[in-house]
């Protein structure tokens, strides 16, 4: 077992998150506490065994959304950092850093990311652009709403992630269905059986340019940060189709988004941890809140700040979490760039093209999770995207290039 210092406790299962970190602490280092369910559903145990780091895979309250003290926890005792590998794990995270009398979030700051509609009401309270918006608790208060803003809205759940159940309104839609669907989507693999849905919201649509801000902070003082371009999905679903950075917007418009950046941090006051946060550039200048989570970013946006910037995130979040400040590049030496595509609906018969999409130049990683076989649905969130082309080159254009030509390389023909 690894001496304190090392020892690190992860809050959720994240395989993705576990392998970079085994990449970096000794074996035994690391203590992962996830829900009684999901160890099981998943076979995690198993699973984590793969990486040296991984000491155990205790059962835990993983994903509960209150600040109930947690249950005691022996790992705890000689860790140096606690780590949220999972959207759903946020707050736990908080609870159990506060516990062990470690760095983290802070769990009024958790509570706050965890619930959209409560950051919300945080980011109005501190006076942060954002579009108007309302709880909603059924289809008629979807239209209400709607009816204010020309029959149009953006429909959510207030606690999911990766898009799930996002669903865009424009006027002369079905507001029954869209409601049926937006409370039905469920991501029962990361959920653990117990959670309470906490409801749903409407708001204004805006349009713009979308970005989002990757962050490491320490207590409350940002030490590093990026801003990425993102492209989303034709159609009713804002999923994102790719990302690209560091973004290309003038530099005035960057600094408008980080000021707002800090400015949300402040008002929840965020403690110690990475952050996550999405905007629209109404007017393609004035930034207005999406929304943020209190963890690293998805959708391989680790990996290309690594390519872009050096060195590795994951690695400098752990020693923030132990209250280190690791210094980090400033400013990026290279461009990186994601584009992400998908079968059309149907059984999937064959893939094509992805051995010549990894042989673009730039292209470092490319793969396809689509199998012959298994049933392809329509891309309403994240979770339907089935083609990840990841590229880089010497700025963010050109890796933009590589990833789409690489992207247009990959079919999947569908039954």
């Amino acid at each position: 077992m690894a001496e304190t210092g090392d020892a690190c406790v992860v809050i959720g299962c994240g395989l993705g998150l576990i392998s970079e970190l085994d990449k970096m602490l000794p074996p035994g280092s690391v203590t992962v506490v996830e829900e009684p369910d999901l160890i099981a559903a998943g076979g995690l145990r198993e699973r984590a065994a793969r990486w040296a780091c991984v000491a155990e895979v205790v059962e835990g309250p993983a994903q509960c959304q209150d600040a109930v003290e947690p249950p005691p926890l022996p790992a705890l005792a000689r860790a140096a950092a606690v780590v949220p590998s999972t959207e759903y794990g946020v707050v736990a995270t908080a609870v159990y850093a506060r516990a062990a009398g470690l760095p983290g979030a802070g769990v009024e700051a958790a509570l706050a990311l965890r619930d959209k509609a409560r950051l919300r009401e945080t980011a109005a309270a501190a006076g942060i652009d954002q579009p108007d918006w309302a709880r909603v608790a059924d289809p008629a208060a979807v239209r209400s709403f709607a009816a204010r803003h020309g029959g149009a809205c953006v429909l959510k759940p207030t606690d999911r992630q990766g898009s799930l159940g996002v669903r865009l309104l424009r006027p002369g839609d079905d507001v029954e269905a869209a409601w049926r669907q937006t409370t039905a989507a469920e991501d029962g693999a990361a959920r653990s059986g117990g959670w309470t849905p906490a409801g749903c919201m409407a708001e204004q649509r805006l349009t713009g340019p979308e970005v989002s801000v990757e962050a490491l902070v320490a207590e409350g003082d940002f030490l590093w940060s990026n801003v990425t371009d993102k492209t989303l999905w034709p159609g009713p679903y804002p999923v994102e189709a790719g990302h690209t950075l560091p973004s290309g917007l003038p530099r005035a418009v960057r600094d408008r988004v980080l000021d707002a950046t800090r400015a949300l941090t402040a008002a929840v006051g965020f403690g110690t941890g990475a952050l996550h946060a999405e905007w629209i550039l109404v007017d393609g200048t004035r930034p207005h809140l999406v929304e943020c989570a209190g963890r690293l970013p998805g959708g391989a946006i680790v990996p290309l700040i690594d390519q872009a910037y050096g060195g590795s995130l994951v690695a400098d979040l752990v020693r923030v979490l132990r209250g280190e400040r690791p210094p980090r590049a400033a400013h990026a030496t290279a461009g990186a760039a994601i584009r992400f595509g998908a079968a059309a609906p149907g059984v999937v018969r064959a893939v094509h093209g992805l051995p010549e999409a990894q042989a673009v130049q730039g292209v470092f990683a490319a793969v396809v999770t689509a199998k012959e076989g298994t049933v392809a649905r329509p891309v309403t969130s994240g979770f339907d995207r089935t083609v990840h082309i990841l590229a880089t080159a010497a700025d963010a254009p050109q890796a933009a290039a590589a990833a789409e030509k690489a992207a247009a390389l990959v079919h999947i023909e569908v039954a």
